[in-house]
């Protein structure tokens, strides 16, 4: 089963005269025994967006990235595809156990429903921030073995 990390972080957040510096990162590994040396890091920046939205980009651009792989394959060849966030708010919106009320965030909600109900077996699941390696990369404590920058 792939195992995928997503996290956002949005710079200036708390500051509303600024415009806020965000961006995103997905931790990819093969399979869920994930050796902490041996994953790739995917990340973009996003320009002005909050945390929230931050870290729902974050699993649209892992949903995405989840497509691109089954894309042309039988999806039973793949099976299926794990995301792991330490955003509670994104997990359990997404999951249908928690209402949406921001209108950004029940247009991005909506979207990742739209994208896991497309792209068939995904499931999405909380972790501890300490577990999140995409989270651990934004904050410099992990080095993967391959970094590669997303094109906007």
């Amino acid at each position: 089963m792939s195992v995928y990390y997503v996290d956002g972080q949005s710079q200036g957040n708390e500051q509303n005269s600024l415009p806020r510096k965000a961006k995103i990162a997905i931790a990819y590994a093969e399979s869920d025994a994930v050796d902490r040396g041996k994953f790739r890091i995917y990340w973009q920046p996003i320009g002005d967006r909050t945390n929230n939205e931050a870290e729902y980009y974050a699993l649209l651009k892992a949903l995405e990235l989840i497509a691109e792989k089954t894309t042309g394959k039988g999806r039973g060849n793949i099976g299926e595809a794990l995301v792991r966030s330490d955003s509670k708010l994104v997990v359990n919106q997404v999951n249908g156990e928690w209402r949406v009320e921001d209108e950004k965030l029940i247009e991005l909600s909506n979207n990742a429903r739209d994208l896991i109900e497309k792209i068939g077996p995904v499931r999405l699941e909380w972790v501890p921030r300490e577990e999140n390696l995409a989270g651990l990369w934004l904050e410099g404590m992990l080095k993967p073995f391959s970094v590669e920058r997303l094109r906007e």
